[in-house]
């Protein structure tokens, strides 16, 4: 008999394809555009066009697909170096890397209609397949890692939840190519490699802890912050002279770590040494973090971007916490501080609302971390005598499910807008397919 946790992971292969297949509309919708350009500008610009220091191809492929042209996000130029610099990160093209040489092989080898220029629907085709794998192998391998913790009910329902539940559903499937679905499939493997380190101690592991430390970084750097995570991790009732011993025990294995983290963040610095003459180069001219004045209020509670607002399963997944606290207080706190430091360092970039976007993208990744006390709270709702309270809960996550595939709908309807909702536009739109130019007007921007 199949788990249920593994029927989950069925039902969620089975409807993403289903939607990907049938409901995305390939001829007549083009999935790349801004932020999506830049992060996978490095694979046509490297591999097919042999140009990633000028891309001169770039305003050819632009007007032929009806791309944005904007300089000032792709192709910020360098004066020492004549150089021209993408200022998104490389991580996230070398996790589309496999899916965009499979794309360009079909081109070539079945001589289809579609030309091989990197740009042509094969290609977007791949990199939405390739955004659905990398989240599904996430949730595949967060599953092994929450085994160790919780039952299998309790795992089934956590995996469905993110998967329908959150505005990863949205990254994955309606606006692939960004950055926050790969992240969230890097912290995946980095909670299950540091839970087998910890437990093992086998070299493979820590190897692999370096390694994925070192992606993080070179896709979103900001998500650095993720690193307490396996260094800080529970062990032995999490005794410093514990860790410490197992620290100096585990030492060569540690500076191998090193090592296969230095070797993936070169791959950023090689770039940027390529491109301006620079080993370190700050590639977000004109934008900037403002840590003494963060807009967390706004960040977490606003209808124009909150987390709490429009992911609502994040915040009962923080409440998480204080169930987690009363069986892993050491695992509850290194959480709670995680969540705390990232919020902080999220909400402190000047544009705390990160542009169009639907809720807070920049905290997708971390609900990878959110699912653990998501996990223990879904238990101590199937562990309650009380039928009432359990069915109560699955009310609620069923309501927040259908609340989130309807505003994935609304947004991609243009109901919801992808910037300046407010409180009265809001509640003026909930649950509704068309909007009045009335409503239009409680926009700030109508």
């Amino acid at each position: 008999m199949r788990s249920a946790s593994k029927m989950a992971l069925l039902g969620i292969a089975a409807m993403y394809l289903y939607i990907a297949f049938n409901l995305c509309n390939w001829e007549n919708r083009y999935p790349i555009g801004w932020d999506e350009t830049g992060y996978y500008l490095y694979l046509p610009a490297t591999f097919i066009y042999h140009d990633i220091s000028r891309c001169n191809f770039y305003p050819r492929i632009c007007s032929t697909y009806g791309i944005n042209n904007n300089v000032q996000w792709y192709g910020l130029l360098d004066e020492a170096t004549g150089c021209k610099l993408d200022k998104y990160h490389i991580g996230t093209g070398i996790l589309e890397a496999p899916f965009f040489f499979l794309a360009h092989c079909y081109c070539i080898i079945c001589r289809t209609k579609y030309p091989a220029d990197g740009y042509s629907l094969p290609y977007m085709v791949a990199l939405t397949f390739g955004t659905i794998f990398w989240v599904f192998a996430g949730l595949l391998i967060l599953r092994k890692f929450l085994q160790k913790y919780f039952p299998d009910a309790a795992i089934a329902i956590v995996l469905l939840l993110l998967a329908f539940g959150t505005n990863l559903f949205f990254y994955t499937l309606f606006d692939a190519g960004m950055s926050h679905p790969f992240s969230f499939a890097l912290f995946c493997f980095l909670l299950f490699n540091t839970e087998r380190w910890y437990t093992t101690a086998r070299m493979i592991n820590v190897l692999w802890i370096g390694a994925l430390l070192g992606l993080i970084i070179i896709t979103r750097p900001t998500n650095a912050v993720v690193a307490i995570i396996p260094l800080c991790w529970k062990y032995k009732d999490n005794k410093l002279s514990a860790r410490f011993a197992f620290f100096k025990k585990q030492l060569w294995p540690i500076l191998f770590s090193m090592v296969s983290f230095v070797l993936l963040l070169s791959i950023e610095l090689s770039y940027w040494k390529y491109t301006t003459g620079h080993w370190v180069h700050y590639a977000y001219e004109g934008e900037h973090f403002n840590f003494s004045s963060p807009h967390i209020a706004d960040g977490l509670f606003s209808y124009r971007k909150g987390w709490f607002v429009y992911t609502p399963l994040a915040l009962i997944g923080v409440c998480g916490l204080i169930p987690l606290a009363r069986k892993y207080v050491a695992m509850a706190t290194l959480i709670a501080v995680y969540i705390g430091i990232n919020i902080y360092i999220v909400f402190s970039w000047e544009q705390w609302f990160y542009g169009g976007s639907f809720g807070c993208r920049a905290l997708i990744e971390a609900l990878a971390v959110v699912a653990i006390p998501l996990a223990m709270l879904t238990q101590w709702g199937l562990d309650q005598k009380k039928r009432v309270l359990t069915i109560s809960m699955f009310t609620v996550f069923g309501f927040l499910i259908t609340l989130n595939l309807f505003q994935s709908y609304q947004l991609r309807r243009n109901v919801l807008v992808w910037d300046d909702n407010n409180r009265a536009y809001y509640w003026h739109t909930f649950g509704k397919l068309e909007v009045t130019a009335t409503e239009r007007e409680l926009l700030k921007n109508p």
